[in-house]
């Protein structure tokens, strides 16, 4: 495993800051799926050349929690880095790195930050400042803008990342520098000053470094009819007149969204047959349709999940599920587009009528990344299943002209030596009727299903088992500290909240505010002053004795 072009680079800003550079702040505009992630872990240098004390990771939801404290336990990162740093989820917990070496939230969490227990904490010790898919932060009176600006400014270091760096509603991102072009128009300037260092890896750059695979649109034409102040109007998707509109959201509340999700689950079922770990992600136009969308797959007999904005907490289960391959399919509204780290998905079925081009673009990175187990990169591709709209199209034209860009520097390069949004339906003012797929375009002429089966079987290599997360260590140390004490309690009849009590007092603090090591010197407690061999009448002792006579012993 090496380093890729970005990550090369950000690198080298680091080791100039160690060496004394006076940057502070950092922003990189990377493509999607090109390894953002490792940003992170590599920024750790700082805490360990003494620069900072802590780190803090703000990712755009809780399902990237998880996938962000496991990157930095990942071996792979491990064994490339030489580092042993870890950090913990928190969500605006007192002491929130809890003996790791930071943490890692969420916007929304910040957002309801009413005792500013993060900002306090960046008071107390000098703060790495990650900002994960920044975009979200809006500039001008933005909610999540007003939360991080007081972190912005108590921070060591300010790191930026994203897989654009343009909103949908064209507002300005918050703390990035701008431009006046005229008439009130501002655009990004990304020019480097002595204390702003600027990394950009394009699309071209991440085909050509091989770190990203190539994509391919299956979009489909369709027919829609609808009815709309007392008049019934019919149109194709692919319209260009103002009816664009109304006839992709009737299509996709209609039949024709049924019919491309049945053309996108044949071609993965058969994508599958030679690519055994596989995955098809399905992006609804809103919840209620995604439980029907689910329902329609399960009785198809698919293992398929939904995770939307819903639940955040099922979400994450369900995403969780889905990246270690026990369900094939996941279902998802307004969540799990963006920043899903899932190397096996290779087909996607975008069904919903939000289009703006950073949102395309992240929901369509999904798809990119290179699956260890799906055989050779030449053999690898997405497929993006989507309706043949005038923007879809336009944006799916502009991301095979990136492709076409990046092999021609592979062969030129070869010979020398030997590339949210806003909603755009029709929304409740017109009444669907009808829809149906009249059309398709853009299957290539590509070995799909044959001829690379047994070389992926004989390649596919061992799983990585890697190590347990902060979080994960504490939720199981804290459910064994609590089973424990049922079972002393029942077992010797004691109310559980008298145990409790005593080991409050004992400790001095709640076990949901202490760090892993501090659990399990209390599950070590619990085992020697209440031993579960104490059984009411066994002949052993079972009243317990106080905590505060076996501390000095203990200790």
């Amino acid at each position: 495993m090496q380093l890729r072009k970005h990550q090369r680079e950000f690198k080298e800003v680091i080791d100039g800051i160690v060496a004394g550079s006076p940057v502070r702040k950092i922003i990189i505009s990377a493509t999607p799926g090109s390894g953002k992630s490792l940003i992170p872990v590599l920024a750790g240098q700082l805490i360990a050349s003494g620069k900072a004390d802590k780190l803090c990771w703000i990712c755009p939801r809780m399902s990237l929690q998880n996938q962000g404290e496991h990157n930095f336990i990942d071996r792979r990162f491990r064994d490339l880095l030489g580092h042993r740093l870890t950090i913990r989820a928190s969500t605006n917990d007192v002491n929130p790195a809890r003996g790791t070496d930071g943490f890692i939230t969420t916007f929304q969490a910040l957002g309801v930050d009413r005792d500013q227990t993060v900002l306090n904490e960046f008071r107390r010790r000098r703060y790495v400042l990650i900002v994960d898919e920044n975009h979200h932060a809006e500039a001008e009176d933005g909610a999540w803008m007003k939360a991080i600006a007081p972190l912005y400014s108590a921070a060591a270091y300010v790191v930026f990342m994203s897989g654009t760096m343009l909103r949908g509603d064209k507002k300005k991102i918050a703390f990035m520098p701008y431009l006046d072009s005229g008439d009130g128009v501002f655009v990004p300037c990304f020019s480097e000053t002595e204390d702003t260092a600027f990394i950009e890896y394009s699309r071209t750059d991440a085909l050509a470094d091989r770190s990203i695979i190539p994509l391919s649109f299956i979009l489909h034409d369709g027919q829609a009819r609808w009815e709309k102040d007392g008049q019934e109007k019919a149109a194709k998707i692919s319209t260009t007149t103002p009816m664009a509109r109304d006839a992709l959201f009737t299509a996709l509340h209609t039949g024709f969204a049924q019919e491309l999700l049945e053309t996108a689950i044949g071609h993965w079922q058969g994508y599958k047959k030679d690519r055994l770990s596989s995955r098809l992600l399905v992006v609804a136009a809103n919840i209620k349709v995604t439980k029907e969308y689910t329902e329609f797959l399960q009785g198809k007999g698919l293992s398929a999940v939904i995770a939307t904005s819903e639940d955040d907490k099922e979400a994450a289960k369900a995403i969780k599920a889905f990246k270690a391959g026990k369900i094939d399919v996941l279902v998802t509204c307004q969540v799990a587009y963006e920043g899903l780290d899932c190397p096996a998905i290779s087909h996607i079925a975008c069904l919903t009528n939000i289009r703006s081009e950073p949102w395309i673009i992240q929901m369509c990175g999904r798809a990119v990344r290179i699956d260890p187990a799906a055989g050779p990169y030449e053999a690898q591709r997405g497929f993006i299943f989507a309706p043949a709209d005038r923007m879809f199209l336009e944006l799916a034209r502009k991301i095979e002209t990136d492709q076409t860009s990046a092999f021609a520097l592979l062969s030129s390069s070869r010979e020398k030596s030997a590339g949210e949004g806003d909603g755009l339906g029709g929304g409740p003012s017109i009444t669907p009727l009808e829809s149906r797929m009249i059309g398709q375009s853009g299957i290539e002429d590509l070995p799909l299903f044959g001829g690379f089966s047994d070389k992926i079987r004989q390649n596919m290599p061992e799983n990585v088992q890697n190590l347990t997360t902060a979080s994960e260590a504490e939720a199981e140390l804290l459910e064994a500290i609590d089973s424990h004490v049922r079972k002393y309690a029942f077992q010797n009849r004691y109310n559980p909240k008298r145990l409790n009590g005593e080991l409050y007092e004992h400790f001095g603090k709640p076990r949901r505010e202490m760090t892993i090591k501090e659990l399990r010197d209390c599950m070590a407690y619990c085992q020697q002053v209440w031993p579960l061999t104490h059984i009411r009448g066994t002949g052993n002792m079972r009243v317990p004795i106080k905590a505060h006579r076996y501390a000095a012993a203990w200790r």
